[in-house]
């Protein structure tokens, strides 16, 4: 369906704010608790300013280290998670969001990063920010599973050893800001 809205002349993007009813209820600070450990464990963020918005107010939660480029603000509204800032590589952001839509509770995340120095997106690019999602992911082994993509929609092959390994693996190729589609061929063990 986007994908004919954007074939529309005229039409220069199209945001899709499908939001999600979370697995697990969680309160924003509980949300916002999370985000902040993730962000700070994360190694890719070690040297990115961390801020929290909370009811119209900014805390810097961590500066960030002399001379590194990089903050991430957060917000949490009612489950759904605003992040704003600015990060040196897609990768990053990508991986901002990623981290954000895999704490229980969360409903959408709105990524507003932006990328400083300005680079040019491509497939390449969501097939690398897909493959650290997949790495990361504790609840399969990713080196079994391929993925390839084309503009903007991911193939993920291979194989893994439940359906739901398989349907995690299809979720984190979502979760990459930038990606429009998933086809999921993976085969499963049971």
């Amino acid at each position: 369906m986007l994908e004919r809205l954007a074939s529309v002349p005229g039409i220069g993007g199209i945001v899709d704010r499908l939001r999600v009813k979370p697995a697990s209820p969680m309160s924003d600070d509980g949300i916002l608790d999370h985000l902040r450990k993730a962000y700070y464990q994360e190694p890719a963020f070690q040297q990115f300013a961390i801020e929290e918005h909370e009811e119209g107010e900014a805390k810097l939660v961590r500066g960030g280290l002399p001379g590194a480029r990089g903050e991430i603000a957060i917000e949490v509204e009612r489950g759904v998670v605003t992040l704003n800032g600015s990060v040196p590589s897609f990768a990053a952001k990508r991986l901002a969001g990623v981290l954000a839509w895999w704490v229980p509770g969360v409903r959408d995340v709105v990524n507003g990063i932006t990328v400083d120095p300005p680079e040019d997106d491509a497939p390449i690019q969501i097939e690398e920010a897909v493959r650290i999602a997949l790495d990361k992911d504790p609840l399969f082994d990713a080196s079994q599973i391929r993925v390839g993509v084309r503009g903007r929609t991911v193939r993920l092959t291979g194989w893994v050893p439940s359906a739901a390994a398989r349907d995690a693996a299809e979720w984190d190729a979502w979760y990459v800001f930038g990606v429009d589609d998933v086809i999921n061929e993976i085969e499963t063990g049971s």
